[in-house]
């Protein structure tokens, strides 16, 4: 017969298994792997999103649409719109933004600065719609106008499922 030490060893042991039990299931559990799919999907988004706005700066789409020959066009965001509408897949929400990244000459430091402005976005959906997307992705170009503007241009992309 055993004496209540060994019992009590035998407790303790059954304890001990029992938490690194737990602890290995909750390790398991919580620290899983990303799934490789939706990593390669978002890559893939944003080199789509890269890619489409160097086609519109190499096609000149940016001096066509944002600028007439006054200056920055009054009704560009329609016309953009326009653009993004007839170029992306009809189930693709967009959100595009464009600033004006100028030199400012500041007197009391005497330096030069960027001083970025936003000329106005370009959407056809909510923020809404974009926070219940399951994949979303964004890029930024800055483009060099032919009338010397410095743009930056922000272009996010998701699916409409």
């Amino acid at each position: 017969m055993m004496d209540s030490r060994g019992q009590m060893r035998v407790v303790e042991a059954l304890l001990a298994s029992g938490i690194i039990a737990v602890a290995m299931w909750s390790m398991i559990n919580l620290t899983r792997a990303p799934d490789p799919y939706s990593a390669k999907v978002k890559s893939e988004a944003e080199k789509y999103c890269y890619d489409f706005l160097m086609n519109l700066a190499d096609m000149e789409v940016y001096d066509e649409v944002i600028f007439n020959s006054t200056g920055v066009r009054p009704d560009w965001e329609g016309l953009m719109k326009n653009v993004l509408n007839a170029l992306l897949p009809a189930n693709t929400l967009y959100n595009m933004t464009v600033y004006n990244m100028s030199f400012v000459y500041n007197m009391s430091r005497k330096e030069d600065f960027v001083e970025v402005k936003p000329l106005g976005s370009v959407s056809n959906a909510s923020p809404e719609d974009f926070r219940l997307a399951k994949e979303a992705a964004g890029a930024d170009i800055t483009y060099t106008t032919r009338r010397r503007w410095v743009l930056k241009i922000h272009l996010e992309l998701a699916k409409r499922w």
